[in-house]
């Protein structure tokens, strides 16, 4: 069977892009990669003339702009030139595209050359967190967004998208860690708006003695984000954890917590990877009552704030859901129904409007 020649374009910094790397050659996909965060602006160095150049402005004209500036210029040059490169190269059968504000229109202008009517794009957070997509959505032969909210927006509504999921990654298979105990593990970056919800989930885990294996990570302000934090056992990580220790500590746990950003509603990647390893689900994320692999004993959707029901739920036995639910999920149907390769399970997002309604 001949390969499908696919362009990915997408930033490496995301944690993911090594593993849809992966995914997409397990699934018999030839892959050209193109990388939205090259020389990624904070580790970009400048010669010395442009840094003097720089505090030159910033002393005598009160200019701080210039560094930022030369910098962005030099990584579009970089984004530009491997584009360039990959044109050069035989015709892609299709152009996949995440996170498209991180790439110029001009970039994009280049992708589309490669795949005629195969340029897809895939915007995996809200997009009033990127407002920046909106301009982009047009050059793209299909568009899709995981947030129903998005689908919703009269705002939106001139933009033809199309609603999915994220995914898990089905060429790593579930691999059950002995251990002792129940362990909950939570991965993610701080913010301010979700660190009173992590606190609070926590404590109600200690309290029914539950061990945790909590991981933040703070960008900046790390003092102060550690002050927002009274549980002594959370973890600050002074680096990300990368995506093969993830997957062992998800085989290790017994429940996986998932505290949503509050900018958007779509369901995150932790939510189909504890649907793939079995595992319990605690999240704030109410949406997910409105899919199909939604069962009470596995997934408790809770506030934020009050957790005064979790005795029952982490005594409630696992349910197992049925196989091809499961499968609908995995990383290699959410790739057929993104490039439209029959047979596949088709993902839609629910219309949480007219459920409510």
């Amino acid at each position: 069977m001949d390969k499908i020649k696919i362009v990915l374009a997408m930033p490496s910094h995301s944690n993911f892009a090594t593993p849809i790397q992966k995914n997409l050659k397990y699934h018999n996909f030839d892959i050209e990669f193109i990388d939205s965060s090259p020389e990624h602006l904070k580790r970009i160095k400048l010669p010395l003339f442009h840094s003097i150049y720089h505090y030159f402005r910033q002393f005598f004209f009160a200019d701080s702009t210039y560094k930022a500036k030369l910098k962005r210029n030099l990584k579009n040059e970089i984004i530009n030139h491997r584009i360039q490169k990959a044109i050069i190269n035989n015709q892609s059968d299709y152009t996949l595209v995440i996170r498209p504000d991180l790439f110029s229109l001009e970039h994009l202008n280049l992708l589309k050359t490669k795949s005629n009517h195969n340029f897809i794009g895939y915007q995996w957070n809200g997009l009033g967190r990127f407002p920046d997509t909106l301009l982009s959505i047009n050059k793209f032969n299909r568009f899709f967004v995981f947030d129903n909210m998005d689908l919703s927006n009269s705002e939106y509504r001139k933009y033809n998208l199309i609603g999915t999921t994220n995914f898990y990654f089905d060429m790593y298979h579930p691999q059950p860690i002995a251990h002792q105990g129940t362990i909950a593990y939570f991965v993610g970056l701080h913010f301010d708006e979700r660190s009173k919800s992590l606190d609070c989930c926590a404590k109600a885990l200690i309290k029914h003695g539950i061990q945790l294996d909590f991981n933040i990570r703070a960008l900046k302000n790390i003092k102060k984000a550690h002050a927002q934090y009274k549980t002594t056992e959370i973890k600050f990580l002074k680096r990300n954890i990368e995506f093969d220790e993830n997957i062992t500590r998800i085989n290790q746990a017994d429940i996986l917590v998932d505290v949503v950003n509050p900018v958007h509603h779509g369901l995150s990647f932790r939510t189909f990877e504890a649907l793939y390893y079995g595992k319990k689900l605690i999240t704030n994320n109410s949406a997910v009552q409105y899919y199909d692999f939604y069962h009470p004993n596995n997934i408790l959707i809770w506030d934020g704030q009050d957790l005064s029901n979790i005795s029952t739920f982490l005594t409630s036995p696992y349910v197992p859901i049925d196989k091809k639910i499961v499968e609908k999920y995995s990383f290699g149907n959410w790739i057929k129904n993104i490039l439209d390769l029959p047979p596949y399970q088709t993902i839609e997002l629910p219309d949480i409007n007219s459920i409510n309604t």
